[in-house]
Parts: structure tokens; C-alpha cells; sequence
């Protein structure tokens, strides 16, 4: 039963919230590039990633926009959901599996 779970993990959540981290970062930059004017929404190519990647990220921010609100200009949702994968990738998720055991001196 250990080394199904392990697999699971290794094999196939991790590498599926790792891919998500990725398309967070993407967002990110695509937004960032978007608001300096480096690249324009007028580009069809441009409309249909920036379409894929809001279709990914709103169902995932939304939850978290509803509790959060915005600071000024500062959306801290993407932040806090970057956090959130990340504590479940690298702790949560080995941690209720036993793939790491706590240390204790």
C-alpha cells in the first residue's frame, strides 16, 4: 500500500502540480508583459493563449478572490495560491503519505 501511494504521489501529483506552478508562472508573465504594452491582445496567437490560461487559472483563483481582496492594484490571489501548491506538493502530500518522517533529536 506504501509504495502505491508513493507512486501516486511521485508518478503523478507532483508532476501535475509542478505543471501547474508552471502555468502560474506563464500567467504571471503573460500578464505582466500584457500591462507594459509588450505584447497585444490585437494578436490573435496572443487572445488564445491568454484564453487558455484564464480558462486554467479563474476556476482556481476565484475560491480564493471571494476571501482575499484585492490590495489596491496588488491581486495577492495568484501568490497565495502558488503558496498553497506548493505547501501541498512538498509537505502535505509526503507528509500524509509517509514519505518523510519527522526528525526528532
Amino acid at each position: 500500500m506504501y509504495s502505491l501511494l508513493w507512486a501516486l504521489y511521485s508518478y503523478f501529483l507532483s508532476p501535475i502540480l509542478s505543471l501547474l506552478l508552471l502555468v502560474i508562472l506563464v500567467y504571471v508573465v503573460m500578464s505582466w508583459l500584457l500591462m507594459g504594452g509588450v505584447i497585444s491582445m490585437r494578436n490573435p496567437t496572443v487572445r488564445q493563449i491568454q484564453g487558455v490560461l484564464d480558462s486554467i487559472m479563474d476556476p482556481l483563483l476565484r475560491p480564493i478572490r471571494r476571501h482575499v481582496p484585492p490590495l489596491g492594484q496588488l491581486d495577492l490571489s495568484v501568490f497565495l495560491l502558488a503558496l498553497g501548491i506548493l505547501f501541498t506538493r512538498d509537505w502535505l502530500l509526503p507528509t500524509l503519505i509517509g514519505l518523510t518522517r519527522p526528525v526528532i533529536h
